[in-house]
């Protein structure tokens, strides 16, 4: 009898802890197991991000800008009023926080500013005095991710991770370096007029109040 008790015991003893162990196991996967169609999405869903920018360029992005944009001039009168209102009324709103802008218009170039590697055009747009009133991007770094997230044409779902959907964004800035600035002498725009599109952040309390604006379009005009 005995015996036969320290033997359950033993048996007892021996499932518990294979029950303990597939438990443990269970709940620390060395492996993921993702069913096949749910593998297929995530496949479909991955894109290359200088390919997609490439893709969506001339198609979507820039007509979705420029079409959007607000007319400089506008805009600077609503935000020399309240920032706050501008932006409802004009900006979108993402993730919560940020708001940003399209815009366009025309002014005169005042000054190159290339004292840091974010460098800007500064512009006259208003033409009341010889402070600008627009600031825009030439680089050769560009700061923000306006281009990708003010037009809510890309939107992070399309994308498997965040550092893809962050190097859109700077692949969308380095397209427009490529585009949009790379054919121009910036230096020698220095009291001409160019007419330009772009999209940037809203900061409050910032002057030029349309500031670091990412360009779709910057052409020189005529003279007339």
């Amino acid at each position: 009898m005995g015996t036969t008790f320290k033997r359950r015991d033993l048996k007892i003893v021996l499932e518990f802890w294979l029950v303990m162990q597939c438990l443990a196991l269970g709940g620390c996967k060395p492996w993921t197991v993702v069913p096949i169609g749910a593998a297929s999405d995530a496949r479909s869903s991955s894109q290359n991000p200088a390919a997609f920018v490439d893709s969506i360029w001339s198609a979507k992005l820039v007509p979705a800008i420029v079409n959007s944009a607000i007319d400089a001039q506008t805009l600077l009168q609503a935000m020399s009023a309240s920032v706050d209102d501008a932006k409802h009324r004009y900006g979108r709103n993402a993730n919560g926080a940020a708001w940003y802008f399209n815009v366009k218009g025309e002014g005169t170039v005042l000054a190159v500013d290339t004292s840091s590697r974010n460098g800007l055009l500064e512009i006259g747009v208003l033409q009341r005095d010889r402070r600008p009133d627009v600031s825009i991007q030439i680089g050769p770094v560009f700061r923000g991710s306006a281009l990708r997230d003010s037009t809510g044409l890309i939107t992070f779902s399309s994308f498997v991770n965040q550092l893809q959907f962050a190097d859109v964004a700077d692949d969308l800035n380095n397209k427009a370096s490529q585009i949009v600035l790379s054919p121009l002498d910036i230096k020698r725009l220095i009291g001409k007029k160019v007419k330009f599109a772009g999209s940037f952040e809203a900061e409050t309390a910032t002057q030029p109040l349309i500031r670091d604006v990412v360009p779709v379009q910057l052409e020189l005009q005529s003279p007339q």
